[in-house]
């Protein structure tokens, strides 16, 4: 099953996508406007944005503002709408993605004002990617992620008969959806496009799951929040995501002890 907490991709190190907050705040539907042709349905995806989005919104977000982060959110496969977005932001060819910069600058303004997660938060991918994270290496995604501060809900999208890789996330800058998608169990948090991360580690392998550390590197260029102040998961006997994220948290002898 497709999911936004496993979107395959391939990063590429292409140039930065600038200039889109320049643009003027219009409404969801004007936004969306330049790119109605590459994504199927979007008139009705945004009617139903419109419908169902968390408004009023106790942290200020206008109507427009929280039905942007709804769209992003819903689920259609490969025809979501996110799924589009984030192909459009891989793109090596930086001009193709200025007929989304009214979407992103909407988006952008709703993400600012939704409370910011700091702590561990975990993502997937439905194939071994561990050759592109180099340890030591600063990468950057240049597109939208989907996490969760729950290792189980992003298990659940991953195969345990094929490779995949678990990442385990020290964010500084996430954006906690909490309240604002339709699926409030996924504890959903997201990095912006252009999150830059540290390659802590690459050394874990449980199974076929590929676990691999990243520090988030904040506004600031520094390195986020310690390990040794993120948790372990609950382990099952049952999930390997979890058992593997566990093993590599354990604390090592002449180490610091990870506080539970």
């Amino acid at each position: 099953m497709a999911s936004r907490f496993t979107d395959c991709y391939s990063e590429k190190q292409s140039g930065p996508i600038s200039g889109y907050w320049k643009y003027p705040l219009v409404s969801l539907k004007d936004a969306l406007a330049p790119v109605s042709s590459k994504v199927n349905g979007l008139d009705r995806d945004i009617q139903e944005a419109y419908d169902h989005c968390h408004f009023p919104s106790e942290h200020g977000l206008t109507k427009d503002e929280s039905a942007a982060v709804f769209l992003y959110t819903s689920e259609a496969g490969e025809y979501s709408f996110y799924a589009v977005l984030n192909r459009a932001l891989r793109d090596e060819e930086r001009r193709k993605i200025t007929s989304w910069f009214s979407y992103l600058k909407l988006f952008d303004t709703a993400l600012e004002k939704l409370p910011t997660v700091k702590g561990c938060i975990w993502r997937g991918v439905p194939q071994n990617v561990s050759q592109d994270y180099v340890e030591g290496t600063v990468i950057t995604w240049w597109s939208v992620n989907s996490c969760s501060s729950v290792v189980k809900v992003v298990e659940d999208f991953l195969s345990s008969n094929d490779d995949s890789t678990l990442f385990m996330i020290e964010a500084a800058n996430g954006k906690k959806l909490t309240g604002y998608t339709t699926y409030p169990n996924e504890k959903e948090v997201l990095l912006k496009m252009g999150t830059k991360l540290h390659v802590k580690s690459n050394v874990m392998k449980h199974g076929k799951l590929y676990l691999i550390h990243l520090l988030e590197i904040d506004n600031n260029n520094q390195v986020g929040i310690p390990a040794t102040t993120i948790a372990a998961p609950s382990i099952s006997s049952s999930s390997p995501a979890s058992a593997a994220a566990a093993s590599y948290l354990q604390p090592k002898p002449l180490n610091k002890t990870i506080h539970r």
